[in-house]
């Protein structure tokens, strides 16, 4: 009896000594914030209209992508300091400047104080969780909410990013003969990181804001080169046999998002 009451006293000691999410010294909140532009416009679904490096007009009905893995990096050790493991970031329904000028924000607290030199961004499903099934997460984890959307069961892959559109062909305004654009970039070959080397310092008990931001553009356009939507081939990414125009998006992500 007394070696079970030892046991008892002293079982909550053991199990938060072992808590891997104990943060020991001063640590303080940070908040993501991300912003979706279109050559340094807000991007605003559904009624405004842009120019596409070919100079005819897109508008955009959808922009969404998962970000995963996200830490401050700190400089001297590389030491990491995690601040999302994976959250949805969605656009699309910003179809007012207000909203679209409205950031959506993702908030860690308890981040160790501190001085860091950037931050690394995943920008997709990680694989180990790729293949997951729908029951295999809580019913408030990203990946649950948007499983029905953005799971691909003939990919076998979360559809990572979603940009959908309309493109103005024939340049004589928008109508029934434009066609519509959907490029959807999965499968574990097109996830991709990117690194913002900036020098950050966190202080204790002083909320930090992370500011990014995204240009759709510059996902399209790489030293004046970009995806000609007037090629019916280029206006989807439906065949997982043929990932050009996928890697060639998500590669992009290392110039289009910037850190203010």
């Amino acid at each position: 009896m007394k070696k079970l009451l030892f046991i008892l006293l002293f079982a909550p000691v053991f199990f938060t000594a072992c808590d891997d999410d104990e943060v020991l010294g001063p640590t303080t909140t940070v908040n993501l914030n991300f912003k979706a532009v279109y050559d340094g416009k807000p991007l605003v679904s559904i009624s405004d209209k842009y120019l596409y490096p070919d100079d005819k007009q897109v508008k955009f009905q959808a922009f969404n992508f998962y970000i995963s893995d996200v830490v401050l990096i700190e400089g001297e050790t590389g030491d990491e300091a995690e601040l999302v493991d994976i959250e949805f970031v969605d656009f699309s329904d910003n179809t007012t400047p207000v909203e679209a000028e409205t950031p959506v924000s993702f908030t860690k607290q308890r981040v160790p104080a501190g001085k860091y030199a950037g931050v690394r961004i995943g920008f997709g499903v990680p694989t180990d969780l790729n293949t997951a099934t729908a029951n295999q997460f809580g019913s408030g984890h990203p990946l649950r909410k948007t499983y029905n959307t953005h799971f691909w069961t003939d990919w076998e892959s979360f559809i990572f990013m979603k940009i959908e559109g309309v493109y103005d062909k024939d340049g004589n305004g928008f109508d029934g003969n434009d066609p519509g654009f959907g490029h959807h970039p999965g499968t574990n070959e097109v996830y991709r990181e990117v690194t913002l080397s900036r020098n950050i310092e966190l202080k204790e008990g002083q909320p930090f804001n992370l500011n990014l931001v995204v240009d759709v553009r510059k996902l399209y356009e790489v030293n004046g080169d970009y995806l000609d939507l007037s090629n019916p081939a280029n206006l989807y990414t439906h065949n997982p046999n043929d990932l050009t125009i996928a890697k060639y998006l998500m590669d992009n992500f290392s110039q289009a998002i910037v850190l203010e």
